[in-house]
Formats: structure tokens, C-alpha cells, sequence
């Protein structure tokens, strides 16, 4: 399967404050990143190759496929454009080019600082997660328009339901065994 991209250039430029003269080559890797990332993680296997297979065979805005449509237009291109520009911040200065990394100034603007640029992409990220967090629900609150995303097994990618990272992984983890968590370093008056 060719790769498919969930948004298009226009709608990554059109919902993020990427400027129109930005070269699509230097953000596509950073789309396809972020929907690796965060689409097929919060999707799964089955619903996301389910929405490539809808894409790619032109069947998205067929009838009866009004629910993935949705989720596609409306849930995923809110989503994915914010985390593609979150992955793309740190790199747009820079090239790689002949073995060598470059830095690009500008000569009309000033560079951010590195604790702008962080401060930048969190912002970013805050609004991505929370368009995550409206993604996962209106797939759980129409999961039978979407009966790919309960049939994951294997080595296949399950749905994650959670949309937001604080920086550390507090999740209950189902079969947990022998593994270190977080409460083995809690003392029992926590």
C-alpha cells in the first residue's frame, strides 16, 4: 500500500500558522511522522488502514462511509495538522545537506530563543492534544460506525485512549506482572 497522507498540503497550511511560501518537501516527512505517531496510536491498525484503503480507492465520501468521512475531514485534519508543525518546529532552520547541517537565518526577522521555541511547541502540542481528546471521543461515542477499531490482535497497533502527556506515564497497565510502576515507589501513607 502507497503511503496516504490524512491531510492535505492546504489543509496543513490552512490550520496551522505555517506560512504558504513553506516548501511542502520540507514538511511532508513531519506529517507522515505525526500521523504514525499519533493517528495510528489513537486509531489502531485496522481503523487506520481502513481509512488509507477509503482514501486510496477514492470511496471516503461514498455513501454509507459518512462516519469515516467525518472522523478524516473533521476530527483527523484538526488533529494532525498541529502535531505535524509540533515535529517540524525544531528542524525548519536546519538542512541536512552533503553530509553537513545547516542553520538559516532570516534577514528580516529575528530567531526565537530556544525557551520560545519550546514554549511555542507546547502550545502547539496543548492544541493538538486537545483536538486528540475530541478524535478519541467521537469515535467511542459512535463505535459501531467504527467496528475496525475493536478488532486489533497480533502484532497490530490498539487504540490508545488516552489524549494527553504530561511527561510521565501514570496509565494502570492490564497484566502489569513483575514490572516496576509507580507504586512501588510510593510509600502507604500516599
Amino acid at each position: 500500500m502507497a503511503y496516504v497522507l490524512f491531510i492535505s498540503e492546504e489543509k496543513l497550511k490552512d490550520s496551522t500558522a505555517i506560512n504558504m511560501n513553506v516548501d511542502v518537501n520540507l514538511l511532508l516527512p513531519f506529517v507522515k511522522q505525526a500521523q504514525k505517531l499519533y493517528c495510528e496510536t489513537k486509531l489502531g491498525t485496522d481503523l487506520n488502514d481502513k481509512l488509507k484503503t477509503l482514501i486510496e480507492d477514492g470511496e471516503l465520501g461514498d455513501a454509507g462511509n459518512e462516519a469515516y468521512k467525518t472522523l478524516v475531514d473533521t476530527y483527523i485534519g484538526d488533529m494532525l495538522p498541529n502535531f505535524a508543525l509540533f515535529h517540524a518546529i525544531p528542524f525548519l532552520r536546519f538542512r541536512v545537506e552533503n553530509g553537513n547541517i545547516y542553520s538559516k537565518t532570516s534577514e528580516t526577522g529575528t530567531a526565537l530563543s530556544t525557551e520560545e521555541a519550546q514554549h511555542l511547541r507546547e502550545e502547539i502540542r496543548n492544541t493538538g492534544e486537545y483536538y486528540m481528546e475530541r478524535m478519541i471521543e467521537y469515535i467511542r461515542n459512535n463505535i459501531s460506525s467504527f467496528p475496525e477499531y475493536n478488532t486489533n490482535s497480533g502484532a497490530d497497533v490498539t487504540p490508545d485512549t488516552n489524549a494527553y502527556y504530561a511527561g510521565m506515564n501514570l496509565e494502570t497497565s492490564n497484566g502489569q506482572g513483575d514490572k516496576i510502576t509507580l507504586r512501588d515507589f510510593l510509600t502507604p501513607d500516599l
